[in-house]
């Protein structure tokens, strides 16, 4: 177990981009899909637990869609809503339709906070929680989405 947690870690901050003068997100989101892990690596595929019965499930190591792709953040009586930039609107569209019957895994700072089974495509780029966060956290969320208009603006 200490094996696999050193190499999950290992590989995140193998993939993790190096960017000169940026501090890095004060709040990581990932968003992975679940795969049978045929055909790929041990390095590729990633075993995790779901709560609340405890069970284990393999995901894609690599995110789908991660918070550098976040442009909104909002939070309502229905939950949280995310909306992604092209990239990530993109990127969930096409997870979301090749996984259908698979769970999609949505972590925030290394917390699964949802993992509903995909029974629809994503065409918007909004991924939406139907359950409240800590709002410290959606703070964080805001001020990551805020951070990445601003980069996208500059381009």
């Amino acid at each position: 177990m200490r094996w696999t947690c050193l190499l999950i870690g290992l590989l995140f901050f193998t993939f993790q981009p190096a960017r000169a003068g940026h501090s890095p997100p004060k709040v990581v989101l990932r968003v992975h899909v679940q795969t049978t892990g045929e055909g790929l690596s041990p390095q590729e595929a990633t075993t995790i637990t779901l709560p609340p019965n405890g069970e284990q499930i393999q995901v894609r190591t690599l995110p789908e869609v991660t918070e550098q792709e976040l442009v909104d953040v909002r939070q309502d009586a229905s939950g949280v809503h995310l909306q992604f930039d092209h990239v990530g609107q993109v990127d969930l569209s096409a997870v979301t339709a090749q996984n259908q019957g698979r769970i999609l895994v949505v972590l925030i700072d290394s917390y699964i906070i949802y993992a509903p089974i995909i029974d629809e495509q994503i065409t918007n780029g909004e991924l939406d929680i139907p359950h409240p966060i800590n709002p410290q956290i959606i703070q964080l969320l805001q001020e990551v989405a805020r951070h990445n208009v601003r980069q996208a603006a500059k381009t």
